[in-house]
Formats: structure tokens, sequence, C-alpha cells
């Protein structure tokens, strides 16, 4: 905890320096900074305690063997599917993905199905209309249908290559 903290604080100051910097170059540039930084951050921090707040019901009400039934390496094909479409439907940051994957991971999930949901995750189905406007339907639909049997063939090839390198969670 003690190192995120740390590099949480050395980006803060590092942006602050730039900021700054843009202040003394062009004050109303600097302003125009703050308003999108805020913006953004009032957007993230709705997001970000939603997320903590469903991790930390996780933790409570999901006990490690439910989990380990639902997304761990003995629940098969189950957790491969439901890895690799539930996530098409979240529409979310990095910043609150990975620290619920931590989470699933520290429960049981499997490697498998961690990874699935990463490549899977990736495809925002919500995006889907912007998607065909600019793309296509046939891109979007083609895309879509692609990535559920990628995401089940990156979870089980990382799985298989992490098990050969004698991969251990990281406590």
């Amino acid at each position: 905890m003690k190192k995120i903290l740390k590099d949480a604080l050395k980006y803060v100051l590092v942006a602050a320096a730039v900021w700054g910097i843009i202040g003394m170059v062009s004050p109303a540039k600097c302003m125009l900074v703050g308003e999108v930084a805020y913006g953004a951050f009032t957007k993230a921090i709705d997001i970000i305690i939603a997320v903590f707040l469903m991790i930390g019901l996780i933790q409570v009400w999901v006990s490690p063997q439910k989990l380990s039934n639902l997304l761990g390496k003995e629940a098969g094909w189950k957790a491969l599917a439901f890895a690799s479409t539930v996530p098409l439907f979240i529409g979310s940051s990095l910043f609150t993905i990975f620290p619920l994957l931590k989470t699933l991971r520290d429960k049981g999930a499997s490697i498998a199905a961690v990874t699935a949901f990463i490549a899977a995750w990736g495809g925002k189905a919500p995006l889907l209309p912007l998607e065909i406007e600019f793309l296509g339907w046939k891109f979007a639909v083609l895309r879509i249908c692609l990535i559920v049997p990628f995401a089940v063939c990156i979870g089980l090839l990382s799985q298989w290559i992490l098990e050969k390198w004698g991969y251990r969670h990281p406590d």
C-alpha cells in the first residue's frame, strides 16, 4: 500500500508541476486544464466508489468456494463462458476493473477466467451503436462475434503459459 501511495504522489506532483508550467505560459489554458481535470475527476470518482463498494460486497458476501465454483479452474467451460461474455456489457475504466479482478483472483478465480475477462471487457458492447456509425455494421458484428471465442482462447493460452512458467498469484 505504501508503494501505491508513493507512486500516486509522484504522479500527482508531476501533474501539478506540468499544470504549473502551463499556468505560467498561458493562464487561460491553465484554467481550461483545471476544468477538464475537475470534470474527469467528478465522473471517475462516482464509478470508482461504486466499484470499490462492489468489491467490498464481494469480499463479504461471496465465499471463496462460491466464486471458485463460478470462476475457478474447476468450473471449466462455465467459468470461461461467464468471463468471456459478461464483461462485454460492463462499462468501466481500467482503474476499476483491475481492482475488481484482483479481488476475484484473491477469491479463487482462475487465471483463464481473469485473462478472458480482460480480453472480453475490451469489447464493450455499449459502444456498438457508435462503432456501427463510424466503422459499419459488418465490422461491428464481426468484431463482437469474434471477441468471445478469442477471449476464451486468450484465457486458456494465458493459463497454460503461466502454469508452465510456474506463476504463483502474488499475495
